[in-house]
């Protein structure tokens, strides 16, 4: 089977010649560098990259190219969006870096046959005699596992391969470089929903504000949930696959305007979102509490709701038509007052979905 592989070549826009480093009196030395990776946490389904560095000294004539195997855990995988699990950097060799990039999945890398999986990039250019630089930055992504799992953790399989512009070999980095690491966690949104009408935590039982639906929205295209709220109000969404980017958090009950957040998932792992407080009185669901719902309260005064279906989700009415009735809005058990009062005393008028606060 071939290895899928990728040539990354920079157009030459300086001339390949570069004025050379004095040589001086100091014995020739190389090393390679990994670069901490960052963010550190690394977030699941969010980039997390570092680069390779290559510092030599009286190095003649000079190192034209390097050879390397990187390894990487099962908790992240190469990131081929856009600029790729490696991207070209010119510190080192200039703008005329040459760069080809093999991805070797697990067992089948060739330097350490049946172990994990492996990155083999070789980069050239013109020869380096007195330099230090970055050469290219790597790409991958977190996946997260079902079970808590080490560290993520990078390192070079064997010392890297240099050579001169003549392709003999230079001298060799004495010590690999340390291992980088970086935990992987997962994006969790965290927060609480109340109701307005209803007790606030820690009441429990039937006037605990439990129940409400909490999903993620983007672009208009549900992506996540709906999750119920339990006992206290309180939720978490703890996305996988991961959601990553800008989305659109949105708490809804039946007899409710929605509320809804902006947030964005990727940059510092979990999120706390805080509480929010539905508003009751959009009895027809059309995001508007008005005249309309008004008079479907006065309609059903004084009158029971229909019984709440047997059918749950962990404890809370299936979702659908008849699941809850919208007009008994604190969900007391009766159409009174009670019901009046919110709609007509304090949220008349208002429009959804209303800020997360």
């Amino acid at each position: 089977m071939n290895t899928p592989k990728w040539i990354i070549v920079i157009v030459l826009v300086l001339a390949l010649s570069m004025p050379a480093t004095p040589v001086s009196a100091q014995s020739p030395a190389t090393s390679v560098i990994l670069s901490p990776p960052t963010p550190n946490p690394g977030v699941v389904g969010a980039d997390i990259s570092f680069t390779l560095v290559l510092d030599v000294a009286n190095i003649v004539p000079g190192v034209a190219g390097v050879d390397i195997y990187l390894t990487y855990p099962p908790t992240v995988t190469p990131n081929l969006a856009p600029p790729g699990v490696v991207e070209p950097l010119l510190d080192f060799f200039g703008p005329s870096t040459v760069i080809t990039v093999g991805n070797f999945a697990p067992t089948t890398c060739p330097i350490a046959p049946g172990g994990p999986p492996c990155i083999h990039l070789a980069a050239a250019g013109p020869a380096q005699v007195t330099r230090s630089g970055a050469v290219a930055r790597f790409h991958f992504l977190g996946i997260g596992l079902a079970a808590p799992a080490a560290p993520a953790c990078f390192s070079l399989l064997a010392p890297p391969a240099m050579v001169d512009a003549n392709g003999i070999s230079v001298i060799a980095p004495p010590a690999l470089p340390a291992p980088q690491c970086v935990p992987i966690v997962t994006s969790t949104v965290t927060g609480i929903v109340l109701r307005q009408g209803r007790p606030a935590p820690p009441a429990l039982g039937p006037g605990s504000p439990a129940c409400s639906q909490v999903r993620v929205i983007s672009e208009g295209a549900l992506i996540f949930g709906p999750i119920p709220t339990g006992v206290d109000g309180g939720f978490i969404l703890a996305p996988f696959p991961p959601l990553v980017g800008v989305q659109t958090l949105r708490a809804e009950y039946p007899g409710y305007l929605a509320s809804q957040k902006t947030i964005t998932i990727g940059a510092n792992g979990p999120i706390n979102v805080g509480t929010t407080s539905l508003r009751g009185g959009d009895i027809n669901g059309d995001n508007k509490i008005n005249i309309l719902d008004v008079g479907m309260i006065i309609a059903a005064f004084g009158a029971p709701p229909p019984p709440v279906p047997v059918g749950s989700v962990l404890g809370c009415p299936l979702p659908g038509p008849g699941s809850l009735d919208p007009v008994d809005i604190n969900d007391d058990g009766a159409i009174n007052i009670r019901d009046l009062a919110i709609i007509a005393g304090a949220n008349f008028g208002l429009v959804g979905p209303t800020p997360w606060q």
